[in-house]
C-alpha cells in the first residue's frame, strides 16, 4: 500500500502527533512527505548521547539507565570516559563548559591530543559486556578556527590518525559542531510547569555585538577551511570504515557577519548544506542531522521533510539529533518533543519509508530547578521518542494488512 491510499491513516496520526500533553492542538509544520511506499522497519532504534549521574561512562548507573530505556547504541565523547579505569582523558575543555553571553556555550575549540587505542577498547569492552554499542564519538571544533599553516597541517594529520583509531576501535560514526560561534541563546522563555526554555532572537543591533575570540572570518575564509578539511580527511574516513557525521552550526541562518563570522549555514541554510556536501561527494562524508536546528535555521517557505528526503535518498544521515523547538529562523524557543512546530512523528515515518536505519538522540531538554541535570526532562524525551517509533511501526504493520 502507498502514502495515497492509506491517507486516512496518516491524517489520523498527524493529527494526534498535533496534540500536546494539554491535549490543546500545536502549530505542526505543514510538510509535505513524499508519497512513498509504507513499509516495515525496524532498523530505526532510540540511542544515547548523554550520561546518567556523575560517574563515567561506564559506571553500572549510567550504563543501567540507557538500558532501561532500550538503548544500545551510544554517542560518546572522550571526555565521558574521564573516571573509567585506565583511561587518561584528552586535553579538550568540557562540553557546555559555559553560558557566557547567555547560551554560549558548547564551543569546545581546546584541540583533542591522541586517542588512545588501548583505552578506547577498554571502554568499548565494558560496555559490550553490558550489551551497550559504542556507536558514535564527537571530536572537538578546534580545527574550524585554525588558519592555513603548519599548525593546522599537523592538526590534520591528527584527525585522520585518530580516525583510524576510532576505526580499528570498531566506532563507526564520528561526529562534529563547526562552532566557530559557539551555539547562541540569548532569552530564557517561561515554559510549562515552571520549565525554563533557552531561545533565540536575533538583536535588532546584532552589527554592534563584538567579536569571538577568532575575530572576522568572511565567508571565503570558511570555506576554504571546510574544503581542505574535506580534501585531508574524508579520504582517512574512508579508509577506516569511518563515517563523518556533520553537526550543522546552531543556530542556522543568522546572517553574515554574526559576531564577526561568515558561518556556512548562514543565510540560505538548505543551498549550505548542499555546498558542503558536494565539496566531497561520498557516502562518508554525511551529517549528523538535527530536526531542531533545521527547523530554526531554515528560510520561511523551506520544507524539512524535502531537505530530509534528499539527504536520505543520498544516503548523507548517519545519525539523527531528535528535539522540537517553536518559532523559526532567528526567533525560536527549544521546547518538549510534544509541543514544537516540528511534526516529529511525520520525520519518522519518512525515516521508515526510506528504509533508514540508524539512531534517534534526544537532544536538549527545558531546564526545571526540580530537575537538576534534566534526567526527568530526557526520560521524558525518550519515553515520547520510542512512543512514536512504535507507533509508525504498528502503523506500517497495520498498512501491510490493508
Amino acid at each position: 500500500m502507498d502514502r495515497r491510499d492509506f491517507g486516512k491513516v496518516l491524517f489520523a496520526g498527524a493529527a494526534s502527533a498535533g496534540l500536546s500533553a494539554t491535549g490543546t492542538a500545536t502549530a505542526q509544520t505543514a510538510s509535505v512527505l513524499p508519497c512513498l511506499k509504507v513499509i516495515r522497519n525496524d532498523k530505526i532504534r532510540l540511542g544515547g548521547q548523554r550520561g546518567f549521574g556523575n560517574g563515567p561512562v561506564t559506571s553500572p548507573e549510567n550504563m543501567n539507565w540507557h538500558l532501561r530505556w532500550g538503548i544500545k547504541h551510544l554517542d560518546i565523547s572522550l571526555e565521558n570516559t574521564r573516571q573509567a579505569p585506565g583511561v587518561v582523558p584528552e586535553p579538550t575543555s568540557p562540553e557546555g563548559e559555559s553560558k557566557a553571553a547567555r547560551g554560549m556555550g558548547g564551543s569546545r575549540m581546546s584541540p583533542t591530543g591522541r586517542w588512545n587505542y588501548d583505552a578506547m577498547m577498554r571502554v568499548r569492552d565494558t560496555l559490550d559486556k553490558a550489551g551497550l554499542i559504542w556507536e558514535s564519538i564527537r571530536m572537538d571544533s578546534a580545527y574550524i578556527a585554525m588558519t592555513p599553516g603548519p599548525e593546522r597541517n599537523r592538526y590534520l594529520d591528527l584527525i585522520c590518525e585518530n580516525m583510524r583509531t576510532a576505526g580499528r576501535a570498531g566506532v563507526s560514526i564520528i561526529s562534529y559542531h563547526w562552532n566557530l560561534t559557539p551555539i547562541r541563546r540569548n532569552l530564557d522563555l517561561p515554559g510549562r510547569g515552571g520549565s525554563t526554555y533557552d531561545s533565540f532572537k536575533l538583536e535588532p543591533d546584532w552589527q554592534k555585538l563584538p567579536l569571538t575570540p577568532a575575530g572576522r572570518v568572511t565567508s571565503d575564509e570558511y570555506w576554504e577551511r571546510l574544503t581542505t578539511w574535506t580534501k585531508a580527511v574524508v579520504p582517512a574516513a574512508i579508509e577506516s570504515k569511518v563515517r563523518l557525521a556533520c553537526h550543522p552550526y546552531d543556530p542556522g541562518g543568522l546572517p553574515l557577519g554574526y559576531l564577526g563570522v561568515d558561518n556556512f549555514d548562514a543565510g540560505d541554510y538548505v543551498a549550505a548544506i548542499a555546498r558542503y556536501e558536494k565539496l566531497y561527494d561520498s557516502p562518508n562524508n554525511g551529517f549528523q542531522y538535527n530536526t531542531g536546528v533545521s527547523r530554526e535555521s531554515m528560510q520561511p517557505g523551506a520544507d524539512q521533510l524535502t531537505l530530509l528526503h534528499g539527504l536520505l535518498q543520498r544516503k548523507k544521515v548517519h545519525q539523527i539529533h531528535f528535539r522540537n523547538v517553536r518559532g523559526g529562523q532567528n526567533d525560536f524557543a527549544e521546547v518538549y518533543h510534544d509541543e514544537g512546530d516540528i511534526n516529529l512523528f511525520n520525520v519518522i515515518r519518512l525515516l521508515r519509508d526510506m528504509d533508514w536505519e540508524g539512531s534517534l538522540l534526544a537532544d536538549h531538554s527545558p531546564a526545571h530547578p526540580d530537575d537538576k541535570g534534566s534526567n526527568m526532562g530526557f526520560a521524558f524525551a525518550n519515553g515520547y521518542i520510542l512512543g512514536l517509533i512504535r507507533a509508525a511501526r504498528e502503523e506500517a504493520i497495520l498498512a501491510t494488512k490493508a
